[in-house]
């Protein structure tokens, strides 16, 4: 969840250089566009809609989805997707997947009977990270630690940030970002960023987006001992439990709407798990599962 407020924070920097260097699109300007209203609640979206010009003035729709992980689902889900917004806006879309962890299941298309559809699968850990160090900008930089060999340069992509002629807001963001996405690949990562620019990260606009989501307790004592004990890892420890937090209070919520009563008998066991990525999984299940069992399930292999 944390992984998608990084990406969107950052993305909101480097809207056309994102879609230049990752998509390999012409992009003269890009825009993004609120969510519509969902007309049912099966009904998903991409995490990024953008309204895109091209370099000869053509005007389509990138669909982005950044992906922590894969799931067998998401081709589906993708054509879902790509459908609803070619019917609401009525342009070309083009359509990107962006995953940041290694898998051998992920695939670029889904196929049954009926229907034949592919889409762009971009597999960060696949690209060298040397590419985007000459290459750059540094508004890319935060994507360095998912890419191959991506943490021997993240010392030079800080540095470089820092020391950038951009806004001290979008330096906050962008190594926030860093340290968020590298948690990913290395817990050292986040610790290393949050000892050396501790002062400036604070600032991030992904900071405020984090307590908006309802995890304020979390990151304010988080903060608070961190300052208190004069370590960074106070810091990292609550924002963690701010988004355990922050879960259970949606999975709690999830469970009542859904399930009723028996629904809500699952709560006392779902508040004992400590495991931040399995309370993720079970809040995404909420939305899919066709009866309780499927939660119960998940449950049991905690």
């Amino acid at each position: 969840m944390y992984y998608d407020i990084a990406s969107k924070v950052v993305l909101s920097h480097c809207k056309e250089p994102f879609l230049t260097y990752f998509c390999n699109l012409p992009v003269e300007k890009a825009s993004l566009i609120d969510p519509r209203p969902q007309e049912t609640p099966s009904l998903r979206r991409s995490d990024f809609v953008l309204k895109t010009t091209l370099s000869d003035n053509t005007e389509i729709l990138v669909l982005l989805e950044f992906l922590s992980a894969w799931k067998d689902e998401i081709p589906l889900r993708t054509l879902e997707c790509r459908s609803r917004h070619i019917l609401q806006e009525n342009l070309p879309v083009k359509t990107f997947l962006i995953l940041f962890i290694p898998s051998q299941r992920a695939v670029n298309f889904y196929k049954d009977e009926e229907v034949n559809f592919k889409f762009n699968l971009i597999k960060l850990y696949e690209i060298p990270a040397e590419e985007i160090i000459q290459k750059g900008p540094e508004c890319l930089f935060p994507f360095l630690p998912l890419f191959k060999n991506g943490t021997k340069y993240i010392d030079e992509a800080e540095k470089r940030i820092y020391q950038a002629d951009i806004p001290r807001q979008s330096k906050a963001d962008l190594l926030t970002g860093m340290a968020i996405l590298g948690g990913l690949v290395s817990e050292n990562i986040p610790l290393k960023l949050i000892k050396r620019r501790r002062d400036i990260m604070i600032e991030s606009a992904a900071y405020e987006i984090i307590k908006r989501e309802g995890y304020e307790e979390g990151l304010k004592e988080g903060i608070q001992q961190g300052i208190q004990q004069g370590i960074q890892q106070g810091i990292q420890q609550g924002i963690q439990q701010g988004i355990r937090q922050g879960l259970l209070k949606a999975i709690e919520l999830g469970l009542k709407l859904k399930f009723g009563i028996e629904g809500l008998k699952l709560y006392p066991e779902i508040k004992k798990i400590e495991d931040v990525a399995l309370l993720e999984v079970i809040s995404e299940a909420i939305d899919t599962a066709e009866n309780i069992s499927d939660i119960k399930k998940l449950i049991s292999e905690a």
